[in-house]
């Protein structure tokens, strides 16, 4: 059976996709999660990662890093698997769409990080995510991750709520952790821009991975969750 080695699932963007990847692709897995912050975990990652990031999903002892690879690597072992569209087009589409979110948005990364079980808070009735919003770049990088989403949609996303209608691929997965920061950071969003980011919160998979956040974050110690980063 595949193993898929994860980290911390509030906080670990990658690994979310990485786990949503093998669940969309339909095959059999079991998730090993390593959390990065203990003190073995660098040896421990060495022996899985060649790359000393995670997710790996490590299959017949072949190593397969990098979330879109990992990704790829399914698609071809269950090419009727949800993760990409059937359609060549639309796939296409979906893959430059997963692209834009693997090499862009930079500052809004780094300036939002993702925490699932966190909510900026309001203090003297301004949300205090001011400061981190207008960080140069971000509020750039906001504005076209809706231009982005609303363009694809416009194009292929006509018979349902997702980027490709009614069927959440490996796009909107990719995509997903990005959502979860507008909400925890309170980013006001346009319209359809938030519908969007509310469909893919609340798709069945992503709500799992959501659940099992809020699980470990009570397991962990709910407090230091939401103070990292």
């Amino acid at each position: 059976m595949m193993r898929l080695i994860i980290g911390g699932k509030w906080s670990s963007t990658w690994t979310m996709r990485g786990w949503l990847a093998c669940r969309l692709s339909g095959l059999p897995f079991e998730a090993e999660t390593l959390f990065l912050s203990r003190p073995d975990s660098k040896a421990k990652l060495a022996e899985v990662s060649p790359t000393g990031l995670i997710p790996v999903l490590i299959h017949d002892g072949f190593q397969v890093t990098d979330t879109l690879a990992i990704a790829e690597y399914l698609w071809e072992l269950a090419p009727a698997s949800a993760i990409w569209p059937q359609d060549r087009l639309a796939r296409a589409a979906a893959r430059m769409s997963a692209a834009e979110m693997h090499a862009h948005f930079v500052e809004l990364r780094a300036a939002l990080p993702m925490n699932l079980v966190k909510r900026w808070p309001i203090a003297h009735g301004l949300p205090s995510n001011v400061k981190l919003l207008a960080r140069p770049g971000v509020a750039t990088n906001v504005a076209r991750v809706q231009e982005s989403w609303r363009q694809t949609r416009a194009a292929w996303g006509s018979g349902g709520p997702y980027l490709f209608g009614a069927d959440f691929t490996f796009a909107d997965a990719m995509w997903a952790p990005m959502a979860s920061r507008f909400r925890t950071y309170a980013v006001q969003l346009a319209p359809d821009a938030q519908a969007y980011a509310d469909a893919v919160l609340t798709h069945p998979l992503v709500a799992e991975w959501i659940a099992g956040a809020e699980a470990q974050a009570r397991e962990i110690g709910w407090d230091a969750c939401a103070a990292f980063p």
